[in-house]
């Protein structure tokens, strides 16, 4: 973390470490989630895939308010009344076998809507100047997290059962909330030389994110975590199929590596002005990876197909929230971000039922709807706007 003061690096591993103790306790159940919800009773694709995202439909509607909340009243209790609302959740998951009563708890899951309050915290204390390579480290949490949780999801539930990996993330929620309250700094109200409150006013807010690159912004987040999600409901499926869950580190762990460079070295390019680039590069990268996903179900198809993605999803976790906060006007930084992240995670909630209701077709056809939006997300963002301006802020 060279060039980074000891308030940013303070900063950037406190908040890296709460974002990965919450992704890891969503992330373990990834590898069996859908496995493990089509075996409840009266479930079915379109259930599961409902429970599966459903989480992203909370974490759509509460982004804006919990932006706006952390914007007035500071991004630590936000933070920490979010991790709470997430912990209840998880424990209503641990203890049903009922899949409409799962769904709730997955509803209740999505209450930890941090993610505005998170990259707005960072964003206060750091400089715009390497802003891409500070999100960068979070975006490494998130995908490192992601990485072991499937690989010790699986690993965990077949010596424990699935419902133990739900009183995991209680657990990790627990100590995120305890790294939230004690371990991490937060910029002073004095410090922050805003003029203006900011506010839940919806005119006032469409007014601020209107920016043409900021929905561009938005609709880019809509599609990328819609693919996220319907990506990971159909590839765990297919590779359950010829791996045991015990061998899926072998497939996570070099993707990971793989992804954690590709995000470095794409962040210093993007703090350089070459965001828009970097974020068309990588849609057309998604692209490739679903054509080669949707053109056979055979193994190196498989593994092709699902290294391409990851990379490419990889570089735009850090990128595209970096984007945001740049060209966030700095009083209403909080509640931009979280309509960013209200963009993503309705694109989590659609795209976990869309997998739901196209799977049951057949996976090819999640793949080729995949591949299409993809395409159409890459010409909007090559059409127009530099992305690479940020706004001038207040010293830190």
């Amino acid at each position: 973390m060279a060039g980074f003061t000891s308030l940013e690096k303070k900063s950037i591993a406190g908040l890296s470490g709460v974002i990965a103790l919450r992704m890891l306790g969503l992330s373990m159940i990834i590898p069996v989630f859908s496995i493990y919800a089509l075996q409840l009773p009266h479930s079915s694709a379109l259930l599961a895939g409902l429970a599966f995202g459903v989480y992203g439909f909370t974490q759509a509607m509460l982004q804006i308010p919990f932006g706006y909340y952390s914007d007035r009243i500071g991004r630590k209790k936000v933070v920490a009344f979010g991790l709470i609302l997430f912990g209840f959740g998880s424990a209503i998951c641990a203890l049903t076998d009922n899949i409409y009563v799962l769904i709730a708890g997955r509803m209740l899951q999505g209450g930890g809507a941090i993610a505005s309050a998170c990259f707005a915290w960072v964003a206060d204390l750091t400089e715009p100047s390497h802003r891409s390579t500070a999100m960068a480290f979070l975006g490494i949490s998130v995908g490192g997290s992601i990485v072991m949780g499937m690989i010790f999801g699986p690993i965990i539930s077949g010596a424990t059962g699935i419902r133990f990996l739900f009183w995991l993330a209680v657990l990790f929620c627990f100590g995120a909330l305890i790294v939230t309250l004690f371990l991490v700094p937060e910029k002073k109200k004095a410090d922050n030389h805003e003029t203006e409150f900011n506010t839940l006013d919806p005119r006032v807010i469409i007014k601020h994110a209107a920016k043409p690159d900021l929905l561009r912004l938005n609709m880019t987040g809509f599609m990328v975590n819609m693919a996220m999600i319907a990506t990971f409901f159909v590839v765990p499926l297919r590779l359950a199929e010829r791996f045991e869950t015990s061998q899926l580190w072998k497939i996570y762990l070099p993707l990971s590596i793989m992804g954690a460079v590709a995000m470095m070295l794409t962040a210093k390019k993007a703090d350089a002005g070459g965001a828009r680039g970097v974020i068309a590069g990588s849609l057309i990268s998604l692209c490739v990876a679903y054509l080669i996903l949707g053109l056979g179900t055979t193994l190196p198809y498989t593994l092709a197909g699902f290294s391409i993605f990851f990379t490419a999803f990889s570089v735009l976790e850090a990128v595209l929230p970096s984007a945001v906060s740049k060209l966030a006007d700095p009083t209403h930084k909080g509640s931009i971000i979280g309509v960013y992240n209200f963009s993503q995670f309705m694109g989590t909630f659609v795209g976990g039922v869309s997998a739901g209701l196209l799977v049951s077709r057949h996976e090819s056809t999640v793949f080729l709807f995949l591949f299409v939006m993809m395409i159409v997300t890459a010409v909007v963002i090559r059409g127009g706007g530099t992305l690479s301006v940020p706004v001038k802020e207040s010293p830190n």
